[in-house]
């Protein structure tokens, strides 16, 4: 049986995971995870291809109305969800990575108080990457620990609110 913590600590990474887990991820496998796939949870949230641009703005582009800055912030925001998409609690070093990795991301723009969310956002990544600051990525115990302490379950609503409004934004078009 799961102690409370343990449960509270897997809720918060499961349902960051399925939140941000924008399109399918091909799992890396091994001859060892043959015998026994594991199932993808089903995404949350829907990222669409185009949100990884080119580097020039095609015509369609031009005359859709979406500037560069709104391009640079679905940039930002499709990197974020992989990052993110990338967590797995069962190995503490992806955990972080991935959390790192997503805060990197969210953070990489500039102009972003028109964004709806995207504050609320930025603060619930701070938070896991402050929490995973002085431990050993290698040690599970720890990992898990920091991550029960600093991602509560009133965090996860207010970060699942969060990206609610920053996908409702970007999918306008940067209007909201």
């Amino acid at each position: 049986m799961l102690t409370p913590r343990l449960r509270t600590r897997r809720t918060a990474v499961a349902l960051a995971v399925a939140l941000f887990a924008g399109t399918t991820v091909g799992a890396c496998s091994s001859s060892e995870d043959t015998a026994n796939p594991s199932p993808e949870p089903a995404p949350a949230i829907s990222i669409d291809s185009d949100l990884s641009m080119g580097d020039g703005e095609s015509d369609e582009e031009a005359s859709s109305g979406v500037s560069e800055e709104c391009l640079e912030l679905q940039q930002a925001w499709a990197e974020t969800n992989r990052a993110l998409a990338g967590i797995n609690e069962d190995h503490p070093r992806l955990l972080v990575a991935g959390f790192r990795e997503a805060h990197r991301s969210i953070t990489s723009v500039d102009d972003t108080e028109d964004v709806p969310g995207w504050d609320g956002m930025t603060a619930y990544l701070t938070k896991a990457v402050g929490a995973f600051e002085d431990i050993d990525t290698n040690d599970a115990q720890a990992v898990a620990s920091a991550t029960t302490l600093a991602i509560t379950d009133v965090d996860t609503a207010r970060a699942t609110a969060a990206h609610e409004s920053v996908t409702t934004y970007l999918d306008a078009g940067c209007r909201g």
